[in-house]
């Protein structure tokens, strides 16, 4: 840096540094949010469960469906164990508890 300010070289420089910073938190960012929506979908799939094991237990239902922010889990009480299907995605996921 001189008197008059920075030179063209510093301020490339700058804006290179914060281009390279800018690039490598997208897809990190990316993939934080994915791993979180996975995680809402399992928690809800974990609620989901447990409402079908209380149905089952007060008023003898063996399945049902339930839907949580547009997606449909479906739920069925197999063998001592409930089990929920959802579709999300565009995968399907199981998650038995």
């Amino acid at each position: 840096m001189n008197e008059q300010g920075f030179s063209f070289v510093e301020a490339l420089l700058a804006v290179v540094i914060l281009f390279f910073l800018s690039t490598s938190l997208v897809p990190l960012t990316y993939h934080m949010k994915q791993q979180l929506e996975e995680q809402k979908w399992q928690a809800h799939a974990a609620e989901v469960a447990f409402n079908g094991a209380l149905l089952q237990q007060r008023y003898g239902e063996w399945s049902g469906v339930q839907e949580i922010e547009g997606v449909s889990y479906f739920w069925n009480f197999d063998s001592g164990s409930v089990c929920v299907t959802y579709d999300a995605d565009l995968e399907e996921h199981e998650l038995c508890v």
